[in-house]
């Protein structure tokens, strides 16, 4: 079976999933740029790629787009190639020129998507997305709420096929809990309070600022890793209300902070909207539960209260309060137990059974 992928830029995470997929069948990935404009060098250095790899070079638009007429061209000359084309993405120009291009020439693809949220937006924004999504032959949806977003705008339930989405190794999956206290000597952290982790963009989408209002009148210390424009807002507002409880580090390596992990308690967050939400399924890796928002996607689909964490309002502070005084009754083991199946291994498996049973 040949397959063509096209994706916008090669998070290794990603890779990994196509190498997994390069086992299964003859894979070809075309990306659309060889980074994203707003990751640094280092998030790429271990890509090993095991199938044949294409990348455009021109035509870059802000962090993650693509103007170009690469991916058209590309499919116009290879098409035939291919049992199968997978877009993973639609809003690009560069995805936008190939889709049409395709449905013009009545060449077959399937949308692969890592998610969907529902925006406002004008009704001729939705038609406008509408008629992109209904060009594809079938998609590939890794949950429930992501198969409402494409029927949303088009796609048809029968046309919907499921897949494992994961950013996880196998590897990196602990058989049970680590010890914290030598991780939180070797990270200055606290040795005797509970310790909530949230690791992402300083940006308001990830809705920290409201994580601080909440940790300013707790006991428990917060611990924020990454970096973005909300920095200089966070430690204004820490130094005004003398919170001692609060810890900020920058940006870590997976290596570093999967240690970080297994260091705290649970991870903590309120963001305002992700599209998956890499992070959950991070922690459970990690053997610490999870306390998110409801708008997160991961969240949704793997979370279930009680058992490995808590699904919250982000409007409702009694419920979050609530949470992070109960988690320290959940079982780490249920963590761990959850992130067992979602490996890249079952990202990989999942697409290949789909194409395999899929009838054109």
């Amino acid at each position: 079976m040949r397959v063509l992928i096209i994706f916008n830029h090669p998070a290794p995470y990603k890779v990994k999933s196509f190498n997994e997929l390069a086992k299964l069948v003859d894979l070809t990935v075309l990306f659309e740029r060889t980074k994203a404009g707003n990751r640094p060098d280092t998030f790429y250095y271990e890509n090993q790629y095991d199938f044949n790899v294409e990348f455009l070079h021109d035509h870059y638009f802000s962090y993650e787009g693509s103007l170009s007429n690469g991916v058209k061209e590309y499919i116009a000359s290879h098409h035939q190639e291919f049992d199968f084309i997978l877009m993973n993405g639609y809003s690009h120009l560069a995805e936008i020129k190939a889709i049409r291009y395709m449905h013009r020439k009545h060449i077959p693809f399937g949308l692969l998507i890592n998610g969907g949220v529902f925006k406002k937006e004008t009704i001729f924004k939705k038609l406008y997305k509408a008629s992109l999504v209904k060009k594809a032959t079938f998609y590939i949806s890794p949950n429930k709420s992501s198969d409402e977003y494409l029927k949303y705008y088009g796609a048809k339930e029968n046309e919907i096929y499921r897949y494992v989405y994961s950013n996880l190794d196998e590897k990196e999956i602990l058989e049970f809990p680590k010890s914290k206290k030598p991780l939180r000597q070797k990270y200055c952290l606290p040795l005797n309070q509970k310790i909530f982790i949230n690791p992402c963009q300083f940006i308001d989408r990830k809705n920290n600022m409201e994580l601080l209002r909440i940790f300013r009148d707790r006991p428990e210390t917060l611990l924020l890793v990454g970096s973005g424009p909300e920095l200089k807002k966070y430690q204004s507002f820490i130094k005004e209300n003398n919170m001692l409880n609060v810890l900020i580090y920058p940006f870590k390596e997976k290596k570093e902070l999967f240690e970080l992990y297994q260091a705290c308690d649970a991870h903590i967050t309120l963001s305002k909207q992700d599209i998956f939400g890499h992070t959950v399924l991070e922690a459970f890796a990690n053997g610490i539960p999870v306390i998110s928002s409801k708008n997160v996607i991961s969240s949704i689909e793997f979370i279930k209260n009680g058992y490995n964490g808590y699904l919250v309002d982000i409007n409702n502070r009694e419920e979050i309060v609530n949470a992070i005084k109960s988690i320290g009754e959940i079982n780490p083991f249920n963590a761990i137990n959850t992130a067992k199946n979602l490996t890249f291994k079952n990202v990989a498996s999942s697409i290949y059974n789909v194409l395999k049973n899929y009838e054109k």
